[in-house]
């Protein structure tokens, strides 16, 4: 699975984000949405998720690609004269498998013309509340349950002397 995100569109769509950005500028809200993205994707084990900025004749001289979290996270700067949105559509167009990308925008002209080339759409709340969810599964598995509760195959006291009497006998030591 690869998520391709509309990241200003998601950034507008978190408060935490965007205040962010208002209170320390570009560079700390792109670490912070870098840092939230590769909790995520290790969490649910996603393979790559691009973020989409739109570019500007003032970042010219940046590359328009980079890399972050070992080529988990991508960041991509659209070119100055197109903007994000068209060049969400186009990498979902020109993909060898669309079905394949989820993209990540509340814009409708970015879902209709996603959907149009077979790609999946998510809207951006939908998506913040489901890196809330990963996270908060990830600290607690177990939703709060007691683990004892589950026993998963887990030994009963009996197995657990054997398995140390055994490990004894056979140099393993406990």
């Amino acid at each position: 699975m690869r998520y391709v995100i509309d990241a200003c569109n998601l950034i507008f769509r978190d408060r935490r984000l965007e205040e962010t950005l208002d209170r320390h500028g570009f560079p700390a809200v792109r670490e912070a949405l870098v840092l939230v993205l590769t909790k995520f994707a290790r969490d649910e084990n996603v393979r790559q998720i691009i973020c989409v900025f739109d570019g500007s004749e003032k970042a010219a001289h940046r590359p328009r690609r980079s890399e972050e979290a070992h080529g988990r996270i991508v960041l991509v700067y659209a070119d100055p004269r197109t903007d994000a949105d068209n060049y969400i559509i186009e990498l979902v167009e020109d993909a060898r498998r669309p079905g394949e990308i989820t993209v990540v925008s509340s814009d409708k002209f970015v879902v209709r013309n996603v959907q149009k080339a077979s790609g999946h759409t998510m809207g951006c709340r939908d998506f913040l509340r489901r890196m809330r969810g990963a996270a908060l599964h990830a600290a607690d598995p177990l939703g709060g349950e007691d683990p004892r509760k589950f026993n998963g195959g887990g030994m009963t006291d009996r197995e657990m002397e054997d398995w140390e009497k055994w490990m004894k006998e056979h140099g393993g030591g406990v």
